[in-house]
């Protein structure tokens, strides 16, 4: 038994350091996993990325690696989430900003905000992969993608004044599904740089989504912040906007 653990100890650390001279990307095929192997190997491509990533200041909050810049979030959301169909056999990667103002994704847990497709920021990719008994390898390319390219594309996104500059970026009138997302980012960036562009109109479709949901909470909440943004309180605007904030953060626990 000791020597047999011995045997699969040596044959491990020389698979590792082979892994280190090949590239997923490179592989001419790939095997396809059992069943009972992909909740593991699920669990070690999160594992992988999450540590990868951790140096540029992200951490890991359930699926998500979340970072804070100024009064934003770059999120990154890794899904390998099933349906009602049963297990995904695949990855799904999407990239987003959250105003560190809006409760909605981190508390509400509705959909991330700014969202992207992988695909959208790095055209040479896909969107979606198949998790193979390569798992290993790939947790490595897409740790590697996602420095050499979405670490740079949040740099462009800073705060939430650099969202605000670039609106062509987060369309607010789009009919695609990403529109509800990209009305909350915007909504949030506009009132913390105390802008009332646009945030009326969000708050009329935001109204009407609550009340059609008979969600009497949110009613009561974008009705206060309709009153007080018609009379320009930004004082009264920016205390609201600061409980948000520390709910999310205790959420987080980032405090």
């Amino acid at each position: 038994m000791f020597v047999t653990q011995i045997i699969n100890s040596i044959c491990q650390e020389l698979f590792n350091k082979i892994t280190i001279l090949m590239k997923w990307e490179d592989l001419k095929f790939y095997k396809t996993i059992n069943k009972d192997e992909l909740k593991f190997a699920k669990k070690e491509i999160e594992k992988i990325v999450f540590s990868n990533l951790s140096d540029f200041g992200f951490k890991k909050y359930g699926r998500e690696l979340i970072r804070i810049s100024n009064d934003v979030f770059h999120v990154i959301h890794l899904d390998t989430r099933g349906s009602w169909m049963g297990a995904s056999t695949s990855l799904k990667t999407k990239i987003g900003i959250v105003s560190i103002y809006d409760t909605d994704f981190f508390i509400e847990k509705h959909e991330l905000t700014g969202c992207k497709k992988l695909e959208q920021i790095i055209p040479t990719i896909k969107n979606y992969y198949q998790i193979t008994q390569e798992y290993i390898l790939f947790a490595d390319f897409i740790s590697r993608k996602l420095i050499e390219n979405i670490i740079p594309y949040f740099k462009q996104f800073e705060n939430s004044k650099d969202v605000l500059s670039e609106p062509d970026r987060f369309k607010v009138d789009n009919l695609t599904e990403l529109i509800e997302r990209n009305q909350n980012l915007i909504l949030y960036c506009r009132l913390a740089n105390h802008q009332n562009k646009e945030v009326l109109d969000i708050l009329e479709k935001k109204m009407q989504l609550a009340i059609k949901l008979n969600s009497q909470e949110k009613i009561m909440y974008i009705e206060s912040l309709m009153k007080e943004i018609q009379t320009s309180n930004w004082r009264n605007i920016d205390n609201i906007l600061q409980g948000n904030k520390e709910r999310v953060l205790d959420k987080l626990k980032l405090k």
